[in-house]
């Protein structure tokens, strides 16, 4: 096997990146998507598409903190990259309607404690 060959065939837990990738994109599981994409990344660490696929899991997982900082990740390799910029919009969009809401719903605790 020559260098080229060790380089393209680089395998974590005797999978390639390629196989890891595989294996995220037909799994159902979020979990488990973002545990197979954070392979592929340890062998390929530039790569911003599994950056932002992470991202768009936590997405699905509500969990936005999270999202944005693999969108960010993806936007540090590639800065020009628009879907991973349109991802990162929406979702601090949705952290800014749930932070909203829970000062909402705070005001009107305060409300119902003042009003007694």
């Amino acid at each position: 096997m020559g260098f080229l060959d060790s380089l393209f065939k680089k395998k974590l837990e005797g999978k390639t990146a390629e196989e890891w990738y595989g294996l995220a994109a037909s799994e159902k599981d979020s979990e488990k998507k973002i545990e197979y994409y954070r392979k592929v990344l340890k062998l390929k660490p530039d790569f911003a598409g599994a950056w932002n696929l992470i991202g768009l899991e936590y997405v699905g997982l509500k969990q936005y903190e999270e999202a944005i900082t693999s969108f960010d990740k993806a936007l540090e390799i590639q800065p020009r990259y628009p879907e991973a910029k349109y991802n990162k919009e929406d979702a601090e969009t949705e952290l800014r309607k749930i932070k909203v809401s829970k000062v909402k719903a705070e005001e009107r605790e305060g409300n119902i404690i003042t009003e007694k």
